[in-house]
C-alpha cells in the first residue's frame, strides 16, 4: 500500500525558522514531519534543538555524516553503505533511554532509484497485538550489546531493556534489526516477523531532498532505507534526547 507523504514548506511560516507549532503537530498526529523549502543558510542544529537537547553520536559527535564509506561493505547493515536497511528504531541497544527524535537532512541526493527513508507507526502496529502479548512485551527484559560494526570500532556496552517501556505518559519501542540482542526467544521472533510485516504493509517512503529536512518520533516510528547505487547520496543526521 503506498502511504502518501505529508510535508510542510519552510516558505509558509517564519524566515528561516522551524514553525515549531506545525512541526509539533505534524509529529503528533504522524509521528513525523517533513519540512521543505529550506533556506541556504539553515541552522539546522539551532533550529532543530528547540524542540529538545542534541544527543552525542555514538563517537561523540552531534551531527554524523551519513553517507557511504570505503571501509564499510554491503554484508553488514549500517547506513554507511547501500544496502538496504531493515525496520528499526534508534539506539535500542545503548544503556540510556533513546534520543526522542532522529533528524536527517540532506547534502546530496542520490539519483536514480532507491535511497528513501521508510517509516511506519510503531504504536498502530502494537496496537495489532494481542494484550498478552503486549504486557509481557513490557515485563520481558532482554540483553542487548553494541553491533559488529561498532565493537570494530571499540565501542562496547551492555543493558538490558524490554521491547516495550512506559516512560512518563509515553511508551517506547524498542524494534531491533540486527544481531544487538544476546538471546532471542519466541516472543521476540513473533514481535520481529509481524513488525516487519506490519512495515511493508503501511510504510511512507521519502527521498529526502536537497534543501529540506525529515524528523520523526523515534519512541513511536520504525524506520528503514531502501537500497540505493549512486554513492553520491549524502546525509546529516541529528538526534535529540528530550522535548523541551
Amino acid at each position: 500500500m503506498t502511504v502518501p507523504v505529508i510535508s510542510i514548506s519552510l516558505a509558509d511560516g517564519p524566515a528561516g525558522e522551524l514553525d515549531l507549532g506545525r512541526v509539533r503537530a505534524s509529529l503528533a498526529r504522524e509521528g513525523y514531519a517533513y519540512v521543505r523549502d529550506v533556506p541556504e543558510d539553515f541552522d539546522y542544529v539551532g533550529q532543530l534543538s528547540r524542540l529538545g537537547a542534541p544527543a552525542a553520536q555514538f563517537d561523540g559527535a552531534i551531527v554524523r555524516e551519513v553517507r557511504p564509506e570505503p571501509t564499510v561493505d554491503n554484508t553488514v547493515f549500517s547506513a554507511s553503505n547501500t544496502r538496504e536497511l531493515m525496520p528499526h528504531t534508534e539506539w535500542f541497544e545503548y544503556p540510556s533511554h533513546p534520543p526522542r527524535y532522529v533528524a536527517l537532512w540532506c547534502v546530496r541526493q542520490t539519483e536514480g532509484p532507491g535511497g528513501e527513508t521508510t517509516l511506519a507507526d510503531a504504536y498502530s502496529f502494537v496496537r495489532t497485538l494481542t494484550a498478552r502479548d503486549r504486557e509481557h512485551l513490557l515485563s520481558s527484559v532482554y540483553p542487548w550489546q553494541p553491533s559488529a560494526v561498532l565493537r570494530k570500532l571499540g565501542i562496547d556496552f551492555h543493558a538490558d531493556h524490554p521491547l516495550l517501556e512506559r516512560h512518563g505518559g509515553d511508551v517506547i519501542v524498542r524494534f531491533p534489526c540486527d544481531d544487538r540482542c544476546a538471546r532471542f526467544d519466541d516472543l521476540m521472533e513473533r514481535f520481529l516477523t509481524a513488525g516487519r510485516e506490519y512495515f511493508a504493509a503501511h510504510h511512507v517512503a521519502v527521498k529526502i531532498e536537497e534543501r529540506a529536512v525529515l524528523v520523526w518520533d523515534n519512541w513511536r516510528m520504525m524506520h528503514a532505507r531502501n537500497a540505493f547505487t549512486d554513492e553520491v547520496r549524502h546525509l546529516r543526521r541529528l538526534l535529540v534526547s528530550a522535548t523541551v
